[in-house]
């Protein structure tokens, strides 16, 4: 089986995530794609709306997405997270795969300083999605640079425009926008 893993803050989870999570299942032929909402970011403060709710808007996101499914492997930990460490968790559970490790080129920059990025490669393919304004030089056997469309959606605007009491129709979809609405997320 191929599983895609698909990690990323979600915060919220926008329609530019959306379209790459489907994109990306056709263009590698996935069987799984596991959408993983970060738990504690190693990489920067933690300023992240809790991680249940997060969950809640991914699952709303991709309800009708057989092939998509929300883990909560780093919300539910205490710990740092890592890629690497989800990884390894997700290999345990699901052995015997071919794993594709989803990145955006943004990641990919700096990926040569994450935690066991050589055992990542060893034990996954690292699939980099361009993004605008990045560039990712890193070569590797393992390494899949894909060419996807730019999208002009990010979870920073999103959050911008629902402080600004902005209409965020055209960016998430409706049952994400109720539960952003139904929390009052993102007003402060």
């Amino acid at each position: 089986m191929k599983i895609g893993i698909y990690g990323g803050s979600f915060n919220p989870i926008h329609n530019g995530h959306i379209y790459m999570a489907r994109f990306i299942i056709k263009y590698l032929n996935l069987d799984k794609l596991f959408i993983i909402p970060v738990g504690n970011p190693s990489h920067r403060k933690n300023v992240l709306i809790d991680g249940e709710l997060r969950i809640k808007m991914c699952k709303e996101a991709f309800k009708k997405d057989s092939k998509i499914e929300v883990l909560s492997v780093e919300v539910d930990s205490k710990e740092l997270s890592y890629t690497y460490d989800t990884l390894i968790k997700i290999i345990s559970e699901y052995p015997g795969n071919e794993y594709f490790e989803i990145i955006g080129e943004d990641s990919g920059e700096y990926f040569h300083r994450w935690k066991n990025y050589k055992e990542i490669l060893k034990k996954s393919k690292v699939v980099i999605l361009q993004r605008e304004g990045y560039k990712t030089n890193l070569k590797d056997e393992n390494i899949i640079q894909v060419k996807n469309p730019f999208l002009n959606f990010s979870s920073t605007r999103v959050r911008e425009m629902v402080k600004c009491n902005e209409s965020i129709d055209d960016m998430v979809p409706k049952g994400v926008i109720e539960l952003i609405e139904k929390n009052k997320l993102y007003k402060k």
